[in-house]
């Protein structure tokens, strides 16, 4: 499995009915979702929630899910106790909340993670400081193969801050895009992948369109959704242009010429190998955009 295929990844709280119903194409184009148990459940309910989860992972044991399911538990303890539970092991993995350098290890080390891909959450004040997240790459670095992506924790971020994001600007015209651009120069330069935040205000299918555009501008190739009517809108963007293929293919064709030029752009495989790479394994997983002339494309 790669980030790339995650798509819109929808979060749902474990005492919500809709996490069984969702993890078997109750929500059409899902690909994977995120059964939380930390944020979205409050702490007098978190053993109904443990219950919850128990009866999903059940049915889980008997037939299988027809998503990517993972689990978001609230402490290690936690996930070790979910890691018993029979069905367990058809979860596609766990998103590690809140981690950082000090509390990474004690995350990792918990016993019987060796068949989940993990996803750990950057939600804390390192995402402000280079050298802090530097450090948290650096001690994640062992464990990249089995990370599928860093996510982005943008409303834990903001509430640093004491904020709350627009309802009127993308993520990246406040405080948030500086910590955006802070993850995704750190972990994409080293292998990582990365998932753009949580657009919380689903109503509005517009200023969430110029959103996604900017996440992909950025290399971040899958993203939360919190609302069924987002996981299209996501998606949709994630389908490139037929002027981008036609420029990816030629990219990595090998005998194409160091340097040549395609819808009036400059072409360099040696710097544009990888982009080319993506926008082919794009095209692979969501599809092609109908009639999108290179002049009309805002993405890439």
């Amino acid at each position: 499995m790669r980030a790339i295929e995650l798509g819109a990844t929808l979060y749902t709280p474990a005492l919500n009915p809709a996490a069984f119903d969702n993890a078997y194409g109750a929500c059409p184009d899902l690909r994977s979702m995120v059964i939380c148990l930390e944020d979205a459940v409050r702490d007098d309910e978190l053993a109904v929630a443990e219950q919850a989860l128990r009866a999903v992972l059940q049915r889980f044991a008997v037939v299988a899910p027809s998503v990517h399911v993972f689990v978001r538990p609230r402490s290690p303890q936690m996930l070790g106790r979910i890691l018993e539970m029979p069905g367990a092991g058809r979860l596609a993995g766990f998103v590690l909340p809140k981690v950082t350098t000090e509390t990474a290890g004690a995350w990792l080390g918990v016993r019987g993670l060796d068949a989940h891909r993990l996803m750990p959450s950057i939600e804390g004040e390192e995402a402000f400081d280079a050298a802090s997240l530097r450090r948290l790459r650096d001690r994640l670095l062992p464990w990249r193969d089995r990370i599928l992506a860093v996510r982005i924790g943008g409303n834990d971020i903001l509430g640093l801050m004491g904020v709350r994001r627009s309802r009127y600007r993308t993520a990246y015209d406040g405080l948030l895009g500086v910590a955006i651009r802070n993850i995704a120069t750190t972990f994409c330069s080293h292998g990582f992948s990365v998932s753009a935040p949580v657009f919380e205000h689903f109503g509005d299918h517009a200023l969430l369109t110029e959103e996604v555009e900017q996440d992909i501008e950025h290399g971040l190739l899958t993203k939360t959704a919190v609302h069924p009517s987002q996981i299209g809108v996501i998606q949709r963007l994630f389908k490139p242009s037929p002027a981008e293929i036609m420029e990816a293919r030629a990219i990595l064709d090998a005998s194409s010429p160091a340097v040549f030029g395609a819808n009036g752009s400059m072409c360099e495989p040696a710097t544009h190998y990888r982009w080319a790479e993506n926008i082919a394994q794009r095209a692979q997983i969501y599809g092609i955009t109908e009639g999108l002339l290179a002049a009309d494309s805002r993405v890439a």
